[in-house]
């Protein structure tokens, strides 16, 4: 209850400082302007002094006693304007009084008036124990500034930069333990995911080479090779890509973390299911190819599928592939009239004409 009163007195004390020229300016205006109308007077007389004295001609008398009884009048006609201004007051002063309230308001809503105070080097030292992050941050910073070399402050203040999405300082933390710990595939890992994180996730050249010397210590990084991986897709070469990730798939667990993106990027890459699928042979065969001469290739393959349905109309899972073959090469009219077929072809079988409109509204035909 102290607290509040004297914080009451201190914010009293501030509003009433900066009201204190609104309040002075009501009953300051006519005491100001009776002081100069009394400075130019005294002028006015101490002119008439000099003049009787002959310390100044008739010429330059005259032109002095217009300018002071020019500024003799300028006062008269200021003062009823600082008069009338005082009524101006009021809007100020409303102001004054209406923010503390409200601010007091707003802090007995969402504040913590209850909680007691606590200084900065109380937090520091309390910052592990209530897991207050910015405080835990202060300190190694504190620390590592007086001591750059102490391995176990970088390995402590990474993950916190990581956490409060400070990537480039993280990444920094991570090149002070490769310096004092030596290099290992994990930490090259880490280090390099910063890199890329601060990049908004492009690969630079700087992460490409941490990843590389990850899995030069140990070529089975998951990391490593996931992120190795997304250089050679950035790098335009999708097919070194996705055998890269593929092999990781095959060797990732359910449980692992990274599954669920790995599987999303291979995705990318991955021909669609229903698409044509080459034998060992016309992969070796397409190496040399160029990419018009690969598409060529595949749209004959899927032309001989057409061809071979019409003497073999019952296959369902043979149009099926047709119409999803067509939509992935984005001939949309001719996957249309594959599916107009088959419906053609299966209208009596219900379970067949189902499986086919569930196909033709996954890719967007109906």
């Amino acid at each position: 209850m102290l607290n509040f009163l004297v914080f009451a007195v201190l914010a009293a004390a501030v509003v009433v400082a900066l009201c204190w020229p609104v309040l002075k300016g009501r009953a300051g205006g006519p005491a100001r302007a009776e002081y100069d109308e009394a400075v130019f007077r005294d002028q006015l007389a101490e002119l008439d002094r000099d003049k009787a004295r002959g310390l100044i001609g008739p010429a330059e008398a005259d032109a002095a006693r217009n300018e002071i009884a020019r500024r003799l009048l300028g006062v008269d006609r200021r003062t009823p304007a600082m008069q009338a201004a005082g009524a101006g007051k009021w809007p100020v002063l409303l102001v004054a009084a209406v923010v503390p309230v409200a601010a007091l308001a707003l802090y007995m809503t969402i504040g913590a008036p209850g909680r007691p105070d606590m200084p900065l080097q109380a937090r520091l030292e309390t910052a592990l124990a209530n897991n207050d992050v910015q405080a835990l941050m202060a300190k190694a910073e504190a620390h590592l500034a007086e001591k750059p070399d102490d391995l176990r402050g970088w390995e402590v203040l990474a993950p916190i930069y990581r956490a409060s999405e400070r990537y480039e300082d993280a990444a920094k933390a991570y090149l002070n333990v490769i310096r004092l710990k030596g290099p290992t595939a994990e930490t090259y890992a880490d280090y390099g995911e910063m890199l890329v994180f601060a990049n908004a996730g492009l690969v630079p050249k700087e992460a490409a080479a941490a990843f590389a010397e990850a899995l030069k210590l140990d070529v089975k990084s998951p990391k490593a090779r996931f992120y190795a991986g997304l250089a050679l897709k950035q790098d335009g070469k999708p097919d070194e890509a996705l055998a890269l990730w593929r092999a990781l798939l095959a060797e990732t667990g359910p449980q692992d973390s990274w599954k669920q993106v790995l599987e999303a990027q291979i995705a990318t890459l991955a021909p669609a299911p229903g698409a044509p699928q080459l034998s060992n042979e016309q992969v070796a065969a397409t190496q040399n190819m160029t990419s018009q001469d690969r598409e060529n290739m595949i749209r004959g393959m899927v032309d001989g599928l057409e061809e071979r349905l019409k003497s073999a109309p019952a296959d369902l899972e043979g149009w099926q592939r047709l119409i999803r073959a067509r939509a992935v090469l984005g001939e949309m009219d001719k996957a249309r009239a594959a599916y107009s077929s088959a419906k053609e072809q299966f209208k009596a079988d219900e379970q067949a004409m189902a499986t086919l409109a569930q196909s033709a509204k996954q890719l967007g035909i109906e």
